[in-house]
């Protein structure tokens, strides 16, 4: 564990036994808390669509906007939560080092390529959640996914992309970048080689699979003692 990480877990630990809490809003915690492991659920068993129905729990969850306040935010512990950052270890210096040679990065350090694997999977599959914590800022709108065409993704993107756009609350025209990414092979064409169609080359599924189960790690570490996502 890091210095960084320590001191984000005392510091959850410290302030938030003075927070106090709505009912309505820890119901609502619990509701989305039980969507979100239903479709983590479901996916594992094989029905990747459940990526958008995860998308939508969790910007409920965690996301501001104009219109409204997510629910950690309107709960108050949004920026303080030490939150999971699965990314897989040496991948954010990897691609550090490939931009400081003038290289484009391309790949993805939310999913991974087991041995012997014909799709994506979620990194926690081969590194543990836990050790790693960061302020929400950083996980949301740090870069995770980089692409052929430079473009650089954040969480913040999966979740919105797949929300807004791509059939979770809403069907819209895809942004061109999402589309090179889940439909056009732009982060590599490993399994199409294989004679499956080109969306098997996306690894957005994976990625949404990978983000909601930092959440809900996130979420039960941190109220692990409390007793409110019981029930």
């Amino acid at each position: 564990m890091s210095a960084d990480t320590a001191r984000r877990m005392r510091r959850w630990a410290r302030e938030s036994t003075s927070l106090e809490f709505r009912p309505d809003d820890l119901e609502h915690l619990r509701d989305q808390m039980g969507f979100i492991d239903a479709s983590c659920e479901r996916f594992d068993r094989g029905v990747p669509a459940e990526a958008k129905r995860l998308a939508i729990a969790v910007r409920v969850l965690v996301r501001d906007s104009q219109l409204g306040r997510g629910l950690l935010s309107r709960m108050g512990v949004l920026d303080l939560l030490p939150w999971a950052d699965g990314t897989l270890p040496s991948g954010p210096r990897v691609v550090r080092q490939a931009r400081e040679l003038g290289i484009n990065p391309v790949g993805s350090l939310l999913t991974v390529i087991p041995e012997g694997a014909q799709s994506w999977q979620p990194a926690f599959a081969q590194v543990a959640l836990g050790p790693h914590r960061v302020g929400f800022t950083y996980w949301w709108g740090v870069p995770r996914i980089f692409d052929a065409n430079q473009t650089n993704a954040s969480r913040q993107h999966v979740v919105l992309w797949l929300a807004h756009h791509d059939g979770g609350a809403h069907v819209d025209d895809l942004p061109a970048d999402y589309r090179a990414i889940a439909r056009e092979s732009s982060v590599g064409d490993f399994f199409s080689r294989m004679g499956k169609h080109a969306r098997e080359d996306s690894p957005v599924p994976a990625a949404m699979r990978q983000i909601a189960e930092e959440v809900r790690f996130t979420i039960r570490d941190a109220f692990a003692t409390t007793g409110y996502l019981d029930g």
